[in-house]
C-alpha cells in the first residue's frame, strides 16, 4: 500500500510538470514513429547564467538543450530542441497539415514574438507569452516564493534575457549626437530577420499559426534567404505533402556558426529541412530534404540557394558540418520500412 501510494504521488507530480521537460514525451506524436532525431542534442551549449537565480529549485531545470513542447492556449502543437547557450533552436519538428499552397494573410508577422516562461522558472505557465505578461508572472512567482528582486539575478529583465532570446536581440540601436549635450538613440531592424523553423504557412489551425511566432522557434536568418528562396521552398513542401496522401513529418533545423547578434543569439551558418511522408496506413512513401547557406560567402557562387537532396545525403552533409562523431538519425529507420525489423515496419 505504501509503495503504491509513493508511485501514485510520483505520477501526480509528473503529470503536474509543464511542457519544458527532459524529453519530448508529451508531444511525441509530431515525430515519425514518435521518435525524436538522434545525435543533435550533444552539440548544445550549456546555459550562461552568471549567477543561478534564487527561484531555480533544481539545477537540472537549466539543462541544455531544453525540450520544448510548444504550447499555445494549453494545447501543444510542435516540438523545439532549444540550445540554451546559443539562444536558438537546433530544430523544430512538426506535422505539415496544410494542403493548399497559397499565401496566408492570417500569417502576418506580429511586431513582438512570444517567449517561453518555463525557460525562466519551470513552475511558470506552460503557455508561450509576450514579454509583459511574462514579467508579471515572474513578479508573482518571486513574491509568492519570497525571492528578493533587489538582486539583479532575480529581476524580471535579467531572468528573461539570461534564459532566452528576446525581440530586441533582432533590433539594432544607433546613437546620434545632435548637439554637444544631446544624443538620441534610434532603433533599426538588424541585418537578420526572425527566421521560422516551423513556419506559420504550413498549418491550417489559426491557433497553430500563433504558436509559430515564438522566439524559441526562430533563428537569425538573412532576409534575402528567408523571404525569397527559402520561402519558395516552404511552398514547394506543401505541394509535396499534398501528393503524399497521408502525413508529412517535418524537422527543420540550424547549423550554428561562430557569430552572434549582440553577443547573445548565435547566427546559423546554414538552415536545413528534412521531411518524411507516409500514406494513410503510416507506410513511408517519400522522403527528402534541403539545406541553404545563411551567408553568401558559404553559398554556391555566392548566391542564396536551396540545395535539395535525398535524406541520406542531407544527413551525411549535416554530420560533417556539425562534426558529429556519434550516431545521427533525423527520422527513425531513415523513413524506410525494412524487412525483418519490427521497429521499422508500419503495421
Amino acid at each position: 500500500m505504501f509503495l503504491s501510494l509513493c508511485w501514485l504521488l510520483v505520477a501526480i507530480a509528473y503529470e503536474a510538470e509543464g511542457l519544458v521537460a527532459e524529453d519530448f514525451t508529451k508531444c511525441s506524436e509530431v515525430f515519425y514513429k514518435q521518435k525524436m532525431p538522434v545525435g543533435l542534442e550533444v552539440i548544445a551549449k550549456p546555459h550562461d547564467f552568471k549567477e543561478i537565480p534564487d527561484g531555480i529549485k533544481k539545477i537540472s531545470d537549466l539543462a541544455s538543450p531544453a525540450y520544448i513542447c510548444q504550447t499555445h492556449g494549453s494545447k501543444s502543437y510542435y516540438a523545439s530542441l532549444y540550445d540554451r547557450g546559443r539562444r536558438i533552436p537546433l530544430y523544430s519538428a512538426y506535422i505539415l497539415d496544410r494542403k493548399e499552397a497559397k499565401e496566408q494573410a492570417e500569417c502576418k508577422r506580429p511586431g513582438s514574438f512570444q517567449l517561453e516562461p518555463q525557460l525562466i522558472y519551470r513552475e511558470l505557465t506552460e503557455n508561450m507569452q509576450l514579454i509583459n505578461p511574462t514579467k508579471q508572472k515572474i513578479k508573482e512567482y518571486n513574491k509568492n516564493n519570497g525571492i528578493s528582486e533587489k538582486y539583479p539575478k532575480n529581476q524580471q529583465n535579467s531572468l528573461i534575457k539570461a534564459s532566452q532570446a528576446i525581440d530586441d536581440d533582432y533590433i539594432e540601436t544607433r546613437s546620434t549626437t545632435k548637439a554637444p549635450t544631446s544624443t538620441t538613440t534610434t532603433k533599426y531592424k538588424s541585418n537578420y530577420s526572425r527566421g521560422h523553423l516551423n513556419p506559420c504557412g504550413h498549418h491550417n489551425d489559426p491557433q497553430n499559426y500563433k504558436s509559430t511566432f515564438t522566439l524559441t522557434n526562430v533563428v537569425p536568418m538573412k532576409p534575402e534567404l528567408n523571404n525569397d528562396v527559402w520561402s519558395e521552398y516552404e511552398i514547394e513542401m506543401i505541394k509535396i505533402s499534398a501528393d503524399c496522401g497521408g502525413k508529412m513529418y517535418v524537422v527543420t533545423g540550424s547549423v550554428p556558426g561562430n557569430n552572434a547578434l549582440k553577443d547573445r543569439v548565435t547566427i546559423p551558418n546554414y538552415v536545413w529541412n528534412a521531411y518524411c511522408c507516409v500514406d494513410n496506413l503510416g507506410k513511408p512513401v517519400k522522403s527528402g530534404g534541403a539545406i541553404a547557406a545563411n551567408d553568401k560567402e558559404l553559398a554556391p557562387n555566392k548566391k542564396f540557394k536551396v540545395e535539395k537532396m535525398e535524406l541520406g545525403a542531407l544527413q551525411l552533409k549535416l554530420k560533417n558540418l556539425l562534426k558529429l562523431s556519434n550516431n545521427f538519425e533525423i527520422f527513425a529507420c531513415d523513413c524506410k520500412e525494412r524487412k525483418g525489423n519490427k521497429r521499422c515496419n508500419s503495421i
